[in-house]
């Protein structure tokens, strides 16, 4: 989408860090990068300098498999689901735009990179090449009964924790997906309970040292929240883990939908939106202004998320049977491989530390009979133009200097308008996109 940002930072007049005012001047900084507009060729330097956040390159056929079957499906089916309404608001209402455009972006990075991870591991055959690698390590590890002794185990670990672990595995990225962040109102709300803690035990200070946070976070929250839209997103996300998941891992307010609301989810959620002391900034900061415990504890927002975080601490405990296990597997598998291949320099993780990658501007040929050329142009920007699409509609001042081949000093010697281009450095989720 050949997406940037563009920022201006400001100081204060004496030339230092400051908090917002409208006395603050522009940033002059005594140096600054400047933006090259040299034409780039095939075959020049780039390099990548940033904070990637972490890797996991010696995951084994096992875990592969997890990632596509489990982690990348689900988040691509829930974000989906979640983004098409998001969609449909920011569309029809230009306030909603500005209120949910960074939340759509976040949501649709990774679901970007999830699709195009499953994509990228079944055209490499990803899980089969690593099986092949790890049948021969066990080869290795089998020749020689130290080396049994030692590492014998490594792989039977891991498989037998990623197996195992798979169905309560899948219910954890569910909880999280659905109700961490998507359901708004829900995930706001579960952020109080530390202040029913307070009421409970009569802390008149923590009481009051809680309020005080809350009151001053409201507007973080309410200024980029629509009522209407968060309500729509609820109603499917919690329809959709009713009908994915296993009742026996459904939240505790699952029982009053059937109970109280005979099944009917919507009917569950307009009651919750109609009711909660959180649907409204005026009608939460009128509790925490006179804090009630009663109050608290019957609001239908809260006990929904009481209840979500209950059973995610239910299910954590569950998965940490298989934690040691997949741990312990990890550590020596990775020992295991530094030994099977001393010569071959081992690729390190990241950890979200700085680092470099450097390479080259090149095509690439990701098919048969299909290239990708080192560099696109304009043209495939007016190529891809939607009419009133979120991602590829166009100005129409754009479209009219594009006919007119009207570049500036921007244009490459060869006449075209140059946009973006391809390298051969290494990448993850932090450098991406940072040449």
């Amino acid at each position: 989408t050949g997406d940037f940002s563009v920022f201006r930072v400001y100081m204060s007049p004496d030339g230092k860090p400051a908090q917002y005012s409208e006395k603050n001047v522009p940033l002059k900084p005594k140096y600054y990068l400047p933006v090259s507009i040299k034409n780039l060729q095939k075959n020049d330097f780039a390099m990548i300098l940033g904070y990637p956040g972490g890797t996991e390159r010696y995951m084994t056929s096992y875990e592969v498999d997890e990632a596509m079957k489990i982690t990348n499906t689900n988040r691509i089916k829930i974000r989906g689901e979640r983004q098409e309404i998001l969609m449909k608001d920011m569309v029809a209402d230009p306030k909603i735009n500005i209120q949910y455009a960074s939340k759509y972006s976040g949501s649709s990075n990774y679901w970007k990179f999830s699709i195009g991870q499953n994509e990228g591991l079944v055209r490499l055959h990803t899980a089969e090449k690593k099986a092949a690698f790890e049948n021969e390590f066990t080869k290795w590890v089998k020749a020689d009964p130290a080396r049994t002794e030692k590492y014998g185990n490594a792989l039977p670990l891991i498989e037998n924790a990623v197996k195992g672990r798979a169905g309560q595995y899948n219910v954890q990225q569910y909880l999280s997906e659905v109700f961490r962040g998507s359901c708004e109102m829900i995930s706001y709300a579960g952020q109080l309970a530390p202040l029913e803690v307070a009421l409970t035990e009569k802390d008149s200070k923590k009481v009051t040292d809680i309020k005080e946070r809350a009151l001053r976070n409201i507007a973080n929250f309410y200024d980029n929240y629509s009522y209407p839209t968060d309500r729509k997103v609820t109603s499917a996300l919690i329809r959709l883990y009713k009908t994915d998941i296993d009742p026996k891992y459904w939240p505790d307010f699952y029982a009053q939908i059937d109970k109280k609301f005979k099944g009917n989810v919507e009917a569950y959620v307009d009651d919750m939106f109609t009711r909660s002391i959180f649907t409204t900034p005026e009608k939460l900061k009128a509790f925490l202004n006179k804090p009630s415990l009663k109050v608290l504890q019957k609001d239908p927002a809260y006990i929904a998320a009481k209840s979500v975080s209950a059973t995610r601490s239910k299910l954590q405990n569950d998965l940490e049977a298989y934690s040691d296990a997949l741990s312990k597997g990890q550590r020596l598998y990775i020992a295991g491989v530094m030994e099977y291949m001393p010569d071959r320099t081992k690729y390190p993780d990241a950890n979200s530390t700085m680092r470099m990658t450097y390479g080259k501007v090149l095509d690439y040929y990701p098919y048969d009979a299909v290239h990708y050329n080192w560099y696109t142009t304009i043209d495939g920007v007016i190529q891809k133009y939607k009419k009133g699409d979120y991602e590829f509609d166009l100005p129409q001042r754009f479209i009219d200097l594009s006919n007119k081949k009207e570049y500036g000093r921007y244009a490459a010697a060869e006449g075209y308008m140059p946009v973006c281009f391809i390298t051969d450095n290494d990448i993850t989720g932090g450098n991406s996109g940072s040449p």
